[in-house]
């Protein structure tokens, strides 16, 4: 959890497996913020924290979000962002497997 003027953001993790290496996805980054506002999760998003790195012969792309919902902050649960990301990945070939953990 982040606390900042006067506004409490919930942290989480995200990771994809690609087939490339990615270290950033503006399209990606857009199509997650579209569907938690749409969904009415947050108010407020930030990315950050990118990374891009192999285990397990896997290529992974991970980032943070830190998610604010300014008029109903008890929105922003693991729950609600799973939900609302639910499908994400169809447009993006080459990603899968998305796994979301609250920070």
């Amino acid at each position: 959890m982040c606390i900042s003027c006067d506004e409490t953001s919930r942290i989480f993790s995200v990771e994809i497996v690609t087939q490339e290496p990615v270290s950033n996805n503006m399209d990606l980054y857009k199509a997650i913020a579209h569907r938690l506002f749409q969904h009415k999760v947050i108010s407020f998003i930030n990315v950050g924290n990118n990374r891009a790195y192999a285990a397990s012969d896997k290529q992974i792309f991970g980032f943070e979000l830190h998610l604010t919902n300014r008029h109903n902050p008890a929105n922003v649960t693991l729950e609600n962002v799973e939900k609302a990301l639910e499908g994400l990945l169809k447009p993006f070939e080459g990603y899968s497997d998305l796994q979301i953990n609250l920070s």
